[in-house]
This record gives C-alpha cells, structure tokens and sequence, in this order.
C-alpha cells in the first residue's frame, strides 16, 4: 500500500510536531503494511509555504534518520496546497510542489465554500497538463449537503482523494456517509490518510481500505492500485460517475439489503 496524503514531515505545519513524532508516525505506518508514503505538508498563499529545497532536504534528512533506526518506509515528495488565484503563476515559475513531482496536483479548498474562481483555475490547470486531486471532498460544506456536487468535477475528470479516517467516521457519521456515497457513486479515485499525528488522526489507511472493501472490493482495490499511479506519474484506473439523486440510491438500498 501506498499513502498519498499525510503531514508526517516534523514541524511544517499542523501535523508531526518534532522529529521523535515522525519516527513514532513511520513505525505505526510499517506496521500497518505502508511501503509508501507522500509527505504533503499544508501550502498556502500565506500562512504555511516553503521553499521546495526545503522540502527536499526535510525528507532526506527525514529518510535518513529512517534508515538508521531500520524503518522501511520510502517518502515521497508532495504538498497539500490550499486554492488561491495565483496558484497557476506560482506553479508555473515552480514554486509548488506536486505530488512526486508529477503533473498530480493535491488540491484543498474551504470547508464552508468553494471560491467563485474554482472553475476557470481548474480549467486553466487542465490545459497546462496538470491532473487536479481535489483532498477530502466528504468534508466539504457543499458536498455533504450535496454530495452531487462532486459529480461534476469526477464528470470533468477532476479527481478526488477520500481521507481513511472519514470512513471511520473521526469527522462525524455525516462526512462518513457522504464518503461512502462518493465511493460507490465513482466519485472518487484516491485514498489517503491524511493523518497529522499518532492517536485519533493517527495512520489509519488499512483500516479505510478495509471499511472500502466491506462496501466493493474491486473499487477499493482500485483505488489503492490508483494511490501507486499517482506516485509513478501514470494515467488512473477510473470508473464512470454516477449521479446520486439522494435517498433512494446506491447506498442507500445497499443499508436496506443489509438490514433485511
């Protein structure tokens, strides 16, 4: 297995705090059966940023320590990148790193709105090559009241990442069901942990996986064949979206089948 999506890079932003958490973070990752993991720290217009040889020597040095202390874990460079109007001109002038530094762009948005520029940035990324990861949709304002919301941009081959932990229902039974209704509606690709420390946002992608596995082995599968693509700059493996039209679809008759 391979994770896309974690803050496991000691003091980078909100997730490991210091080098001795990161170690802990790597052991349970080993553990859990991760060969791989891409470290993408929050980066923002203001607030969290770094300079990509920054980001580079925090993982080799990162890696190293690793290797030391035995751990078989490779790291991977990425970033969690947080929208903003300049996001093109930065990556242009390649200040913005992707994930392996691929053409696969791991995008955030906010929690309570989608910004009214979203669409044509996205279309401009598109047109310059590069594949858009949309992080954690479940937990967005728009899509749990809605999760069609979503169907447009799997439509427009935008992709989606759901986090492990929202399955587990760490963000409540509301951004649960929702990642559940993306799943089995096509409207995610990815899956990634998105853990920031040890304990309740702690590595919990295998047990994500598994949740994924009690609703479509071949889907959940599919998305972890998809996290190794991502890493390797490949095409994913995608199913067509399907349009979730509220109570009465997918999920919902499958609750019912399992309760008779």
């Amino acid at each position: 297995m391979y994770d896309i999506h974690s803050h496991i890079l000691p003091a980078m932003d909100d997730g490991a705090r210091d080098l001795a958490e990161s170690i802990r973070i790597a052991e349970e990752t080993v553990k859990k059966g991760i060969k791989g993991i891409v470290a993408t720290p929050h980066f923002m217009e203001e607030g969290y940023r770094f300079a990509l040889p920054e980001l580079e020597e925090k993982i080799r040095q990162f890696q190293e320590v690793l290797k030391k202390r035995e751990i078989d874990l490779e790291i991977y460079p990425g970033a969690e990148v947080f929208i903003y109007p300049g996001l093109i001109r930065d990556l242009e002038e390649g200040l913005v790193p992707t994930i392996n530094k691929s053409s696969y762009l791991l995008l955030e948005f906010p929690m309570y709105g989608f910004p009214p520029y979203t669409g044509d940035l996205l279309y401009n990324l598109q047109v310059l090559g590069y594949k858009v990861i949309i992080a954690h949709p479940e937990r967005y304002r728009e899509v749990v009241e809605a999760p069609d919301f979503l169907y447009r941009f799997a439509r427009g081959s935008i992709y989606a990442q759901v986090n492990s932990s929202s399955l587990l229902g760490v963000f409540g039974e509301r951004v649960k069901r929702t990642a559940e209704i993306l799943f089995l509606h096509n409207m995610v690709q990815l899956i990634g942990s998105d853990l920031h420390s040890t304990g309740r946002r702690g590595q919990t992608l295998r047990e994500g996986v598994e949740r994924l596995k009690e609703l479509d082995r071949e889907k959940a599968e599919l998305l972890l064949r998809n996290n190794r693509r991502v890493i390797e700059d490949k095409e994913l493996e995608c199913l067509e979206p399907l349009p979730y039209r509220g109570k009465g679809g997918l999920l919902d008759k499958l609750r019912k089948r399992f309760l008779s």
